[in-house]
């Protein structure tokens, strides 16, 4: 079984509460809690990539890719989010920069 747990966590905030949402499993507790009147397009994603997750359909940095988004969106991103792969793909240059 592959693990579900972020490799950094997401922070978001309520009220003035800061939460550290560090799986698959935590975003979906706090996906279910959001009221239903602020829930959309981008909600419902969130929630599908998350169950899409724990089915092995999609990877936990998708999965969580689709949380931080949501995140952003719904105006509860606590602090700006670096995902933990971004540009782990990417080359450096002959000068020793990213592309």
């Amino acid at each position: 079984m592959t693990s579900l747990a972020f490799l950094a966590p997401v922070q978001v905030k309520t009220s003035d509460v800061r939460h550290d949402i560090g799986s698959v499993r935590e975003a979906l507790v706090y996906l279910n809690q959001w009221p239903k009147a602020r829930r959309g397009p981008v909600y419902n994603c969130a929630v599908r990539s998350c169950n899409a997750a724990i089915a092995g359909q999609m990877t936990t940095e998708q999965a969580r890719q689709a949380f931080v988004s949501f995140a952003r969106i719904a105006g509860v991103l606590a602090r700006s989010d670096f995902s933990p792969l971004a540009g782990a793909d990417q080359k450096p240059s002959v000068s020793g920069r990213s592309l």
